[in-house]
């Protein structure tokens, strides 16, 4: 079963931040809750995230975190993803991916559901497969030692 694998018996329910500080929020949420398993770990590292951004000055993120977790448990990952990935600024896409990998991290270890997500990431933002390879390896030689892996 792949990490996307979704219930047909659904209903069609639709999401759309309200803006790219939303989106961000989405696209995070969505990787940290593909494995169905948010670690207390990887929602220190996303508020840590969020606090230390710029983009998040004057929003209440509390208010986009609960929208978000709530589309979440009505159409998962991969939907909040692709409804989100249009509202994230072009210059913005590689930071947003470097962070997701950190997040990912936060817990110590990157799951089969997880190692897809990745993949699905990177494209769904449209980024070169070079440069996500590159963050990728660069977070990698930057958790060595930290017991990940």
């Amino acid at each position: 079963m792949g990490v996307f694998n979704e219930s047909t018996n659904l209903p069609h329910i639709t999401y759309q931040p309200q803006n790219e500080q939303e989106a961000w929020i989405a696209i995070m949420h969505a990787c940290i809750a593909v494995d169905e398993d948010v670690a207390e770990e990887e929602l220190d590292e996303l508020a840590q995230t969020l606090a230390n951004k710029e983009l998040f000055e004057g929003h209440n993120i509390l208010e986009y975190y609960k929208t978000v977790m709530l589309a979440h448990t009505q159409i998962g990952s991969k939907q909040l993803i692709d409804n989100s990935v249009d509202f994230i600024s072009p210059e913005y896409k590689a930071t947003l991916f470097a962070l997701i990998i950190e997040l990912v991290l936060a817990d110590g270890r990157i799951d089969e559901k997880e190692r897809e997500l990745i993949k699905y990431l990177y494209s769904a933002l449209d980024m070169e497969v070079d440069l996500a390879n590159k963050i990728v390896e660069v977070i990698l030689i930057k958790n060595k030692g930290n017991g990940i892996f």
